[in-house]
């Protein structure tokens, strides 16, 4: 159930500013709406909390175990000495990049000491390092006022040498920088690289620590989200206003508080154009799906109907019949129940993990209808495993499961609405949908003649759909309704997609397994192999199976059936000013 809410405007003296705000806080029932320019210790707040992500993510890729619990407080000083070492490791490895490269770029000139070379510059001897081609190489050897000229390397065709006597401007002289030195490179390199795994050292040690860094991040988004809310008050000279949402339940806590602390309020229906927060109210049944809600990220309108019952019926279907086997299920149900165990201690795991214990269950109970387990026929209902009849029976199941949600969603419609044209529109739009699914088991599933009641349910669907469902002074409207006709058709035969996906499934099962069996009887010595192309195969089909459920099981209750309950999954959640954490 979406719990209804209250707009709420708060008047308090100004003096007691930092009392109503940390007063809210404290309570915890009411989402302000923030609309004043951010202040600049907002905006410090801000970059401070940006810096303490970048460490944390940073820290995240350093972590190599759990991390180990600090108290709280360590959190700032554990974030600031981790900040100022990834600083100075990025120095050290762009220093070092700089370094590799140069040496790299003298590598060809061997090991040599450059204050040698320039000893003996000083003293008259120059020494020359040249690099060209092998005729520019030839030419230097020939030279008759070169005193020595020593071949250092070849590399890509080109010729590295040394040369004492003759003249610059004849010879392909390279002149090296100051600091083209091998030996000072590798030794600061080498400093360079004591200093790296010191810093990295110290990381990994910080990264053990990530959960106080985590809880200084908490802490840092409390006292920004204070800051936002102090920003966000009207100023009215000796008083100060604030607006927000709470639920309807929470209001006579607020209204209690108030009369203790002198507030004035002002209580009144969101209006039409307010963006009203949503809190919906999961009973024992429907929380089931709230896993899946959070994982998409989405939510109904304000004004839109809570659906999560509805969808955690339907999808679970889906989900059962898109992975299709038994098999599969029992190891996502030994999964299930092994994350239980596992993570009994982190109650964020729990409803994830009871979902897909739900969802295991209904698979083991389709895969073994379907006589399915790990792409091996064996035993189910003969109306789902005879080869004669089975797609038949699949696909008309699909089509029934079809018309149904939809159903369901055009009922749901009309009763939001409460407005009688609107339901007599929407039992005009079911009928049509019904006559859409017999016209579509007669197309698709078994041809023969239209039978006469569809035509009567199109005649009476239509009629209603003409006299009630369509605006006659919206141009837009008029055009719009025969494409709402095809495509009240074309969601009915969305739903073949759940039995086209198992399909797949069942056929890749089966041919994975085809293959591993042809190859053990080959040779006794491929059993391995068999082994191998079995599980690569099974793993395969389980991945590709998942994913057909993100794309197929959440669209079809996303897009077809959101389309015929007349939802946009625009809400956004309800997120109260409240006490995150013991920082102001």
């Amino acid at each position: 159930m979406i719990v209804p809410m209250k707009k709420i405007t708060l008047l308090a003296m100004a003096a007691d500013e930092d009392t109503v705000l940390c007063g809210l806080r404290s309570l915890g029932v009411m989402q302000l709406e923030k609309f004043g320019a951010v202040s600049g210790t907002s905006s410090a707040l801000n970059e401070q909390l940006l810096s303490t992500r970048r460490v944390i993510g940073f820290l995240e890729k350093m972590q190599k175990s759990p991390s180990g619990k600090v108290t709280a407080a360590n959190g700032e000083a554990v974030c600031k000495n981790a900040e100022e070492n990834i600083e100075k490791l990025n120095r050290v490895e762009e220093e070092l990049d700089s370094l590799r490269q140069r040496l790299k770029a003298i590598s060809m000139w061997g090991d040599f000491d450059k204050s040698l070379l320039d000893d003996l510059a000083a003293k008259g001897i120059e020494l020359l390092l040249c690099s060209g081609n092998r005729t520019a190489y030839e030419k230097a050897q020939q030279n008759p006022e070169v005193t020595l000229c020593q071949l250092i390397s070849v590399e890509n065709s080109k010729y590295y040498f040394a040369v004492i006597g003759g003249s610059k401007e004849e010879l392909p002289v390279i002149k090296l920088q100051q600091d083209d030195d091998p030996r000072k490179l590798s030794s600061r390199i080498e400093e360079l690289e004591v200093e790296k795994s010191k810093l990295s050292s110290a990381l990994e040690a910080a990264a053990q620590q990530l959960s106080a860094v985590k809880d200084f991040e908490a802490a840092q988004l409390g006292s920004l989200e204070f800051e936002r809310v102090r920003d966000s008050l009207g100023d009215h000279e000796k008083i100060i206003s604030l607006q927000g949402f709470v639920p309807c339940p929470a209001v006579d806590k607020l209204r209690a508080e108030a009369d203790k602390q002198g507030w004035g309020l002002l209580i009144r229906d969101p209006e039409a154009s307010d963006d009203v927060p949503v809190l919906i109210e999961y009973n024992r049944f429907t929380r089931w799906i709230k896993p899946l809600f959070d994982f998409l990220g989405i939510n109904p309108g304000y004004n839109e109907l809570d659906v999560s019952g509805g969808v955690l019926i339907f999808f679970t279907i889906f989900y059962a019949m898109i992975v299709g086997d038994a098999g599969y299920g029992c190891l996502f149900l030994a999964g299930s129940g092994l994350g239980m165990w596992l993570l009994r201690k982190k109650p964020a795991a729990k409803m994830p993990l009871r979902l897909l214990f739900l969802l295991s269950v209904f698979t083991i109970i389709w895969g073994a209808l379907c006589g399915s387990w790990f792409g091996v026929s064996l035993g189910g209902l003969k109306c789902l495993t005879n080869a004669s009849v089975k797609d038949a029976n699949v696909q008309a199941f699909c089509f029934l499961l079809a018309v149904a949600q939809l159903t369901m969603g055009r009922i749901w419609s009309s009763i939001r609405s409460r407005n009688i044209r609107k339901t007599l529109a929407d039992f005009g739009w079911i009928l049509i949908l019904w006559g859409n699914f017999f016209l579509t088991l007669r197309i698709i599933v078994w041809q023969g003649e239209f039978p006469v009641f569809m035509y009567w349910l199109f005649g009476i669907g239509l009629a209603l759909v003409v006299l009630f469902g369509i605006n006659w002074k919206d141009i837009a409207d008029i055009f719009q309704f025969p494409f709402a006709i095809i495509n009240s058709f074309t969601d009915i035969l969305s739903y073949i997609r759940l039995f086209a996906v198992g399909m797949s499934g069942a056929c890749i099962a089966q041919s994975f397994n085809g293959m591993a069996m042809d190859v053990a009887k080959a040779s006794p010595w491929f059993i391995i192999v068999s082994v191998v192309i079995l599980l690569a195969g099974h793993i395969l089909n389980l991945v590709m199976a998942l994913m057909g459920v993100l794309v197929h099981a959440v669209r079809l209750n996303t897009l077809e059936f959101s389309n015929h309950t007349g939802l946009t999954w625009c809400g956004k959640e309800f997120r109260p000013f409240k006490d995150r954490n013991n920082s102001k």
